[in-house]
């Protein structure tokens, strides 16, 4: 049978760089190709090469580097045979198929830049085999397997703390409610889910809760870009969002009273990454940041809807960042009389807002970077 079946094996599924470019060390890439063949074949030369795909187009330009990169090695040559090639036979094993096998090997750069997929362009890499041969029909054939590039921080940096650093957001709107946002780190990685607790509490009565949501945005930013008035250019989209309507079940209304403190999970659905989300980065072309939003409807008692938004920078991660990482939930007080419910089961993510009659906490520090804004 007629075929040449090539296989590019790479020891790990990405390159990870740890630390900032300045910083960071050169990685090893090892991995292996293989070949198949269904038939004898007259092979030339077989190369290998870590490269950028797309077109220059496509790719993120720099007006101060070239983002082109190549690195290639040669694994088979047969150059030096007199008659310039090599029979491959397909029966060499005593099988219908034969298996030719090169391993290979790369040192990535520590200051390259990491993978990246956005409007303004992407930079993406790939390993690609060309394997050449001579005869009748095809001479040349590829085969290429896209490989991600990673940043995370290098161990024990200020950066890399920063990564398990809790997530707390607090703000009251004109002394009559308090939110509140709890988690149990400001980082999340892509392809998985963000739990959040939401704490809604009164500080005066009369008022009615209509529905609680949280937003995901991230906003890219093209230092090396400019518009029409030279500032850099920039989109915003939304990532993920829920709303989750409140209604009282008992009483049937589509609003439920604030007579105390209300507390429910919420969960947002976190995509992979370089399609769905881009990582959080920064570097001298392009910046990506993610915030996170609670909004909040609230009734007062003249029957006037208020829309309370409250909003932090949150950090999209590879999952490699985030592991073996342990931060302590926050330190308040009234410890032996309250939970923070950080832990909830999948079960419980749907279920209506909880409440107790118990005293709330009282947290010791709030959030120093969050927003709140009244439409």
């Amino acid at each position: 049978m007629f075929y040449v079946r090539t296989s590019i094996l790479p020891d790990s599924p990405c390159v990870v760089l740890r630390g900032t470019p300045s910083e960071a060390s050169s990685q090893s890439l090892t991995g292996r190709v293989l070949f198949r063949l269904g038939h004898s074949l007259k092979v030339k030369r077989i190369t290998v090469a870590f490269q950028t795909t797309g077109s220059s187009k496509q790719q993120l330009q720099s007006r101060t580097a070239n983002s082109q990169v190549q690195i290639e090695q040669v694994l088979f040559d047969a150059s030096s045979l007199s008659n310039g090639y090599a029979v491959w036979k397909s029966n060499c094993y005593g099988s219908d198929s034969s298996r030719y096998e090169f391993p290979f090997t790369f040192v990535i750069a520590g200051h390259m830049h990491e993978s990246v997929n956005t409007s303004f362009g992407n930079v993406c890499y790939e390993l690609k085999v060309n394997i050449q041969t001579c005869g009748f029909g095809i001479n040349t054939w590829s085969e290429s397997l896209r490989l991600p590039v990673f940043r995370i921080p290098k161990e024990g940096t200020p950066h890399a703390l920063r990564l398990t650093d809790p997530l707390r957001m607090q703000a009251d709107w004109l002394g009559a409610v308090e939110l509140q946002v709890l988690r149990d780190t400001a980082s999340v990685a892509d392809n998985s889910k963000m739990r959040t607790l939401v704490v809604i509490r009164p500080l005066q009565k009369g008022l009615q809760l209509t529905d609680v949501g949280l937003r995901l945005s991230e906003t890219v930013c093209h230092k090396t870009a400019t518009d029409r008035f030279g500032d850099p250019q920039s989109y915003h989209k939304v990532i993920s969002e829920r709303l989750k309507t409140i209604g009282d079940s008992i009483t049937g209304l589509s609003s439920l009273p604030l007579s105390q403190e209300h507390s429910l999970t919420l969960s947002l659905p976190i995509p992979k990454a370089f399609s769905g989300v881009q990582y959080t980065m920064d570097t001298p072309r392009i910046s990506i940041v993610h915030e996170l939003v609670l909004t909040a409807t609230v009734i007062d008692r003249d029957h006037t809807p208020h829309y309370l938004r409250i909003s932090s920078h949150v950090r999209i991660v590879p999952k490699l960042a985030l592991e073996d990482t342990f931060t302590e939930l926050p330190p308040y007080y009234s410890a032996s009389f309250d939970r923070l419910l950080l832990g909830s089961s999948e079960e419980q993510l749907d279920q209506p807002p909880s409440f107790s009659s118990l005293p709330p906490p009282s947290y010791g520090f709030a959030a120093s970077a969050c927003n709140i804004s009244l439409a």
